[in-house]
C-alpha cells in the first residue's frame, strides 16, 4: 500500500468572510456584495476604496456593529454571524480603534486603557493596562487625561485600550485621519510595529493610497461594494486587474490596444505584455515606465506640462500623430526636456491588460434586488 503524501499544515485565517452581503433599504444601496475574504494570523490587512465603496460597513460587519443580509463572519474559527447565527460584539474577540479614538474624557490614561478589562482582580488588570501602556510608550502619561495629550498620544491611548484584552483581530477605522501630515506619517509607523511586535492580526480601512501601501502586508481594494482586487502592496500596483485599481492606486496611462498574445499593437507602438490577450484590449502603463529615447525609437510626443516635484519629475505628453492621445511621463528631476520640446518615447516594462469592472448598470440592479429581498 503506498504511503500518504504528508501535507504541510496550513493555519486557518483568524477572518474569514464568505459570501458577505448588506444593503441600506433608503435609498436603495448595496454597501457591500456577495464578499469574500480571509485574513491571515499576524497579518495587517488594508482595506482601501474611495468614499461610500463598503469599507466601513465592512468593518462594522465583523466587528458586529452591522447584521448582514447574507454570508458568514469567522473569527478565530468562530462562526460569528451567519444564518441562525448572531454573536454580539462584545464576545466576538476583537478591539477597534475608531477615527475620533472615542477616549473617556473623565478617565486617565490608564483608566482608559484598563476600561476593557473584566478577567482578574482590579490590581491584575491594572498590572495588565500598565504592561500593555508601556508596550506602546505610554507610561509617563498613565495619570493625564485625554485633553492633556496631543493628537498622537490620544491614537496611541486608544491603540493601547483595543489591545489590552488581547483580541483575537484589532479593527482600525481611518485611525490616521485626525492627524496632520507631519504626524501622521510618524504615528503610522510606531502603530504598525507595535502590530508587528505583538503579532497582532489588524483589519485597517483608509482612502489613502500610500498609507495602505505603506502599512498593510496585503491591501484589498474596494469599490461599490465589491472586492475588486487583493494581495501585496507590489503585486496590486504592479499588476492592477481593473482599470479602476490601476487609477485609484496612482497614476497610470490607460491605453486602448489589440492583444496578439504577447504583445499589443497600441498608439505608441507594440508593447509587451505581462500576461498573455487577445482581441480589443485595455492596457495599463505606468508613468514611471514610460521614458524619453531622444537617441531614436518610440513615437513621438509634444511635452504640455513640466512638474518638478524634488524627487521626480512628471511630464504630460500628447502624441504627434493621428491619435492625440495624452501620457505622463515620470523621470529622475535631471531630465532636460521642457515644455514645447517633441521627443520620443517608449516603454521600458510591459504593459499589463485590464479586465472589466463591475458595471454600475449591474451594480445597482444588485441593490434593487437586495432591498426587495429584506
Amino acid at each position: 500500500m503506498a504511503d500518504t503524501p504528508h501535507l504541510p499544515h496550513t493555519p486557518r485565517p483568524v477572518v474569514e468572510l464568505r459570501g458577505l452581503s448588506k444593503a441600506y433599504p433608503r435609498p436603495d444601496h448595496v454597501a457591500v456584495e456577495d464578499l469574500d475574504l480571509e485574513v491571515g494570523s499576524g497579518e495587517v490587512l488594508c482595506l482601501l476604496g474611495p468614499s461610500g465603496c463598503g469599507k466601513t460597513t465592512l468593518l462594522r460587519l465583523v466587528a458586529g456593529f452591522e447584521v448582514p443580509d447574507t454570508g458568514t463572519v469567522s473569527i478565530a474559527g468562530d462562526l460569528v454571524a451567519g444564518p441562525d447565527c448572531w454573536v454580539q460584539p462584545d464576545r466576538r474577540r476583537i478591539g477597534f480603534v475608531f477615527q475620533d479614538y472615542a477616549l473617556f474624557p473623565h478617565l486617565s490614561v490608564l483608566q482608559n486603557v484598563a476600561f476593557g478589562l473584566r478577567r482578574g482582580s482590579r490590581t491584575q488588570r491594572m498590572q495588565q493596562a500598565k504592561a500593555v501602556m508601556d508596550l506602546v510608550g505610554l507610561t509617563i502619561f498613565a495619570s493625564r487625561y485625554p485633553h492633556q495629550l496631543s493628537g498622537g498620544q490620544q491614537q496611541r491611548v486608544a491603540l493601547a485600550r483595543a489591545l489590552a484584552p488581547a483580541p483575537a483581530v484589532l479593527l482600525l477605522d481611518e485611525p490616521f485621519s485626525n492627524l496632520d501630515a507631519a504626524l501622521r506619517g510618524s504615528t503610522r509607523d510606531e502603530v504598525r510595529q507595535i502590530l508587528k511586535r505583538t503579532n497582532t492580526t489588524a483589519i485597517l480601512v483608509t482612502h489613502d493610497q500610500e498609507e495602505a501601501m505603506t502599512f498593510g502586508d496585503r491591501l484589498a481594494v474596494m469599490r461599490a461594494g465589491r472586492l475588486e482586487q487583493a494581495g501585496s502592496a507590489e503585486s496590486v500596483y504592479s499588476r492592477p486587474r481593473t482599470a479602476f485599481v490601476a487609477s485609484f492606486l496612482g497614476r497610470t496611462n490607460l491605453l486602448r490596444g489589440e492583444g496578439l498574445g504577447t504583445v499589443a499593437k497600441t498608439p505608441i507602438g507594440d508593447l509587451a505584455l505581462a500576461r498573455p490577450a487577445t482581441g480589443q484590449v485595455m492596457l495599463s502603463v505606468r508613468p514611471e515606465s514610460l521614458h524619453f529615447s531622444p537617441h531614436g525609437g518610440g513615437v513621438d510626443v509634444r511635452v504640455l506640462q513640466r512638474e518638478f516635484k524634488g524627487h521626480d519629475l512628471t511630464y504630460t505628453c500628447q502624441l504627434t500623430g493621428p491619435d492625440a492621445v495624452r501620457l505622463i511621463v515620470q523621470t529622475g528631476p535631471d531630465c532636460l526636456v521642457r515644455v514645447g520640446d517633441t521627443v520620443p518615447i517608449a516603454a521600458s516594462t510591459a504593459a499589463v491588460p485590464l479586465e472589466p469592472s463591475v458595471s454600475s448598470a449591474a451594480h445597482s440592479a444588485a441593490a434593487r434586488r437586495a432591498v426587495q429581498e429584506r
